[in-house]
């Protein structure tokens, strides 16, 4: 039978809120009366930073129920040291998990400042306790840094952590602090260092049986050390592995494709591309768009903010400033998604060469849920207003490959080539007009939308197909 801390930890995870406050209520007196005794974390956890941080969440977060749904305030404030508990491991433990709530909500300025205050206060602090907190206290100081935007700020700590990992022998921290170093020199352009970490980690997943990850891992060393592409194409496969497109011998079962950049993203960032997102479903674009400048200037490395950034601006008719923000995606990752196609789109609508209704057509053919049929009738109707712009005989041939009238798909794909299209919307009609041919004429067109520079998802079909 599951505990009663297991009970209320499984459903303050589960997210169901409700559940969890009903639980809380029905069992409030025994919670609070175990509560001091949860809060000593177990000491199979403390070498398990993942384990940790969900165990140091699900308490903190029944601390938070109490408060805010039951009105009792007592829960908190033993994690915050008022319970008189003066053991300086278990203030560690509540400061730390303090410090991941504060990360959790991207609060990295305050949770720095706990952890470096913590950090300081236990210098002189020795034991087999302390030599568990102390590589996490450091982690924790890399990741704020990282994540607060100071790459180069987080390399000392995570250094010190992986020191202090393999002194102790915990090999899951030891991969854990080789992983965050990978990254954050790979954030800062640093080819040789991550490909050292990278090199580690390699004969780490070895070392555990986990050939797939070795061989992952080594790829990924080849690449950093090489000089990473700012964006490329990798492809997932049923079983969840992500291979580079070097790595595929044989097309066998469904793939998909996904788009990998040199850098990872920000968290920050991150979350207010979300919000953006929201707030321009919900037609607020003025706050949409400020939210997305806010994520560029939390991550300027990342594309994604500089892209939803130039979609916003097209659906405000700021044309001019659309195109800006698609050719700052493109500095940063050259094929970004649809970037250049949007780019030239941008361009088209500030010349007066293709009106509003021509770019609100694509967008709905592009990202619409229509059925094939009403998005067929939508082409044909934008094509009669514009039938220069290449993309709209593209969607209408996808319209009607999904009819099942391949003959008269054929045909609208040959009519958007004709229109001579920017390279991405070509490289796409070259892939659909290949799967409709075969022979010499079939590999002739994968052969030119390989090499044509367009888009890179359907130039990478083109090498797996050709």
């Amino acid at each position: 039978m599951a505990s009663l801390q297991d009970l209320v930890f499984d459903a303050i995870a589960s997210g169901d809120a409700a559940k969890a406050e009903a639980l809380c209520r029905a069992q409030r007196d025994a919670i609070a009366a175990a509560f001091p005794g949860w809060c000593k974390v177990p000491d199979e956890l403390r070498g398990d930073p993942d384990a940790l941080r969900r165990y140091a969440g699900c308490l903190i977060g029944t601390a938070r129920l109490f408060e805010e749904r039951l009105g009792d305030g007592s829960l908190i404030e033993q994690l915050r040291g008022g319970a008189g508990d003066e053991n300086p491991l278990a203030a560690w433990q509540r400061e730390l998990a303090i410090a991941r709530e504060e990360m959790t909500a991207l609060r990295y300025d305050e949770a720095a400042a706990r952890v470096s205050r913590l950090f300081d206060a236990t210098r002189e602090l020795v034991g087999s306790g302390v030599d568990q907190l102390r590589p996490i206290t450091l982690g924790f100081l890399g990741e704020c840094a990282f994540q607060r935007g100071d790459a180069a700020g987080a390399l000392a700590p995570l250094e010190q952590a992986l020191e202090l990992c393999d002194a102790a022998g915990n090999n899951e921290g030891v991969m854990a602090y080789l992983g965050n170093l990978y990254e954050v020199h790979r954030y800062l352009g640093h080819g040789a260092e991550a490909a050292d970490y990278a090199e580690q980690l390699a004969v780490g997943f070895e070392q555990l049986g986990r050939a797939a990850d070795a061989a992952r891992y080594r790829m990924k060393a080849a690449l950093a050390r090489a000089g990473e592409p700012r964006n490329r194409v990798n492809v997932v496969l049923d079983d969840g592995r992500q291979l580079e497109l070097e790595q595929i011998e044989e097309v066998t079962g469904r793939l998909r494709f996904v788009l990998e950049r040199d850098r990872i993203s920000l968290r920050t960032a991150t979350e207010l591309i979300r919000r953006g997102g929201e707030a321009g479903t919900a037609g607020r674009l003025d706050e949409a768009l400020a939210l997305f400048r806010a994520a560029a200037a939390a991550d300027p490395h990342d594309p994604q903010p500089r892209y939803e950034e130039g979609i916003t601006l097209l659906a405000m008719r700021r044309y001019a400033e659309a195109a800006s923000a698609y050719a700052a995606t493109e500095a940063l990752a050259p094929g970004w998604f649809h970037c250049r196609a949007d780019l030239w789109l941008a361009r088209e609508l500030a010349a007066g060469r293709v009106d509003h209704a021509t770019f609100e057509a694509l967008r709905e053919l592009e990202d619409g849920r229509a059925e094939p049929a009403a998005k067929l009738a939508l082409a044909d109707d934008a094509i009669a207003a514009a039938p220069g712009v290449a993309a709209l005989h593209y969607h209408r041939g996808r319209a009607l490959e999904q009819l099942g009238r391949g003959d008269d798909a054929f045909a609208a794909f040959g009519a958007g080539l004709a229109c001579d299209p920017e390279p991405d919307i070509r490289t796409r009609l070259l892939v659909q007009l290949a799967m409709l041919l075969e022979g010499n004429q079939r590999a002739a067109l994968l052969e030119e939308a390989r090499t044509l520079g367009g888009n890179l998802v359907a130039a990478a079909i083109a090498r797996l197909t050709a």
